[in-house]
């Protein structure tokens, strides 16, 4: 199975942790949405095809599946839904993603964030840490308390 992630789950050193079977397929984007923070990352349908959130995708097996389950709270926290990936190679893939599902308005821990940042930097994605990043932190940093 085909897994989109798009947060803390770009980072291999925690994807490996979580679901050692996890193979990186490679990058891409997620057309018509926008990063968002609440608390943790999630993606938001904007409809606007120019919104694009740079995403990992992984090969996962059933039991890295039901590990990431546990781990994003689903289906209290997060729920699952299969999206379209435009990849890096020009190729569209579609794959599992986790959706946010309880809204909390308050901006990611510094940790968590550095961890993403890093995330983009090490995968090749360093052009999209000042458009795509850091904007979807300062609109979590206007809606909640401050770091």
């Amino acid at each position: 199975m085909k897994y989109i992630a798009y947060g803390s789950n770009m980072v291999q050193e925690q994807m490996a942790f979580r679901c050692p079977d996890a193979r990186l397929i490679g990058t891409g984007y997620i057309a018509g949405a926008r990063l968002e923070f609440y608390l943790h990352a999630t993606v938001e349908k904007t409809g606007d095809q120019r919104n694009r959130v740079p995403v990992a995708v992984w090969e996962i097996n059933d039991r890295d599946e039901r590990s990431l389950d546990r781990y994003e709270g689903y289906p209290s926290y997060y729920i699952k839904e299969r999206w379209p990936v435009h990849m890096s190679d020009g190729s569209q893939i579609e794959g599992m993603i986790y959706i946010m599902k309880m809204i909390r308005q308050s901006p990611p821990h510094s940790a968590y964030y550095k961890g993403i940042e890093d995330a983009y930097r090490k995968l090749g994605l360093r052009s999209q840490i000042n458009t795509i990043l850091k904007p979807a932190l300062e609109r979590s940093l206007q809606r909640g308390t401050h770091w």
